[in-house]
């Protein structure tokens, strides 16, 4: 009975074996026949570029006071503007190259309420590239790049303390765009934990030295606030080591530049839970440590709740804001006048459909004056946006807050193509 199964057996094996061998030769040819032809240069090019158009029409209006530190509006700001900007970004993947090339062309309109212009305006145009760079990957591992770019990190609302180039981390209006400035880097990953960059600012892009002014009082035009005197540029380096784990992060940013001594940045965050964000940032600039500390919590229903104090060594914390000036306590380009600040903020995308919002108070703890943000950011469909930023201002003349406004609105509607 063995021997008559075995025979079958063997007889049905030799007449399939022949077949499934047909079968297989048949498969590979056909995944042969099918490959793809190689991908010509063209279809290369055309895969590897992106383009974007964004357009940006808003309005401005301030309401200034009368005030010590702008005397019959001396700074000559502006209280109504109109503007628009075309932005248009272009980036180019191809092998181991990549570029990015962002111009820029702005119309301003401006109109003056006080002061020796008031009532008169001007209009003003430009054109520049905003960023761009050329960066080229030897190996997977390592990037190097050189161009301009904005640069920003950190965990921070009120300022990016740690960040060596500028402080100015443009939460106060995140339509406004900040400059680029010119940056050689390289970057090394050498793992999905780890990398290390080595970064030189050379240049201000196309922001002149005497355009630089500070950023605690917002207006329609986004200002820089790197920490460099106003009357000459002088080259910056940085290493910036940076680990990210599954709850922890926290980088190591250490910074020279000629004439000063080094200075050491940091910043890190640690999710506690799925709901908790604790988190930390700092410096030990020239003029003093300057450090943040903060913490975030995301309710069940959606909305979070965050908290942040910063402290400033090198700010002026008694006197009257005009003497801190008239002292040379502090400077013009400096991001904050005074030396305690704490903030609190909701900031909310889930209760509202297609609706951002923040609200956020920040109260300077030495001269008690304080400036109110609502930010709004609403979708109306895919290409369409509408924003309205306004912030209060709460203090007497002599305080930081209180200096030069009384509150300020921007309103605008942005379309991409």
């Amino acid at each position: 009975m063995n021997t008559i199964a075995l025979r079958l057996l063997g007889a049905v094996l030799a007449s399939t074996l022949p077949t499934m061998a047909t079968l297989a030769n048949d498969s590979t040819a056909g995944v042969e026949l099918n490959e793809p032809a190689p991908m010509g240069l063209g279809t290369e090019l055309r895969n590897g570029l992106y383009s974007r158009l964004y357009l940006l029409y808003y309005s401005t209006h301030q309401h200034l006071k009368e005030a010590p530190l702008n005397p019959d509006n001396f700074l000559d700001l502006p209280g109504t503007q109109a503007a628009l900007n075309a932005r248009l970004d272009l980036h180019l993947d191809f092998r181991r190259w990549a570029l990015s090339i962002r111009p820029r062309v702005d119309g301003m309109r401006n109109k003056w309420d006080l002061g020796p212009m008031a009532g008169t305006s001007d209009t003003q145009s430009s054109m520049y590239i905003n960023e761009w760079f050329l960066r080229y990957r030897p190996v997977d591992s390592l990037s190097i790049s050189g161009g301009r770019e904005n640069l920003q990190w950190g965990p921070s609302v009120i300022l990016s303390t740690s960040n060596p180039f500028n402080r100015n981390n443009g939460r106060n209006n995140p339509q406004l765009e900040l400059p680029g400035l010119e940056f050689v880097r390289a970057v090394w990953i050498p793992n999905a934990q780890w990398s290390l960059s080595a970064i030189a600012n050379t240049g201000l892009g196309h922001i002149k030295p005497a355009a630089l002014g500070a950023s605690n009082q917002p207006t329609g035009s986004a200002t820089l606030t790197p920490d460099v005197p106003t009357s000459k540029f002088t080259k910056t380096y940085a290493l910036k080591l940076d680990y990210t784990g599954s709850a922890t992060y926290f980088s190591l940013i250490p910074s020279s530049r000629r004439g000063d001594r080094t200075r050491y940045g940091f910043f890190g965050g640690w999710h506690l839970s799925d709901a908790w964000h604790v988190y930390a940032e700092g410096s030990d600039a020239s003029g003093g440590f300057q450090g943040q500390t903060g913490a975030s919590y995301t309710l069940r229903s959606g909305p979070t709740l965050g908290v942040e104090y910063l402290r400033n060594n090198g700010g002026c914390r008694d006197l009257p804001l005009l003497a801190c000036f008239e002292t040379g306590a502090v400077k013009s380009t400096d991001s904050l006048y005074r030396r305690n600040y704490l903030m609190m903020q909701i900031s909310d995308n889930t209760t509202f459909r297609d609706l951002d919002l923040v609200f956020r108070i920040t109260h300077n703890q030495n001269d008690r004056s304080n400036r109110l943000s609502l930010i709004l950011d609403y979708g109306v469909d895919d290409n369409a946006e509408l924003y309205l930023i306004a912030n209060r201002y709460h203090g007497d003349t002599e305080t930081e807050f209180g200096s030069l406004l009384r509150y300020s609105v921007f309103a605008g509607i942005g379309y991409t193509f």
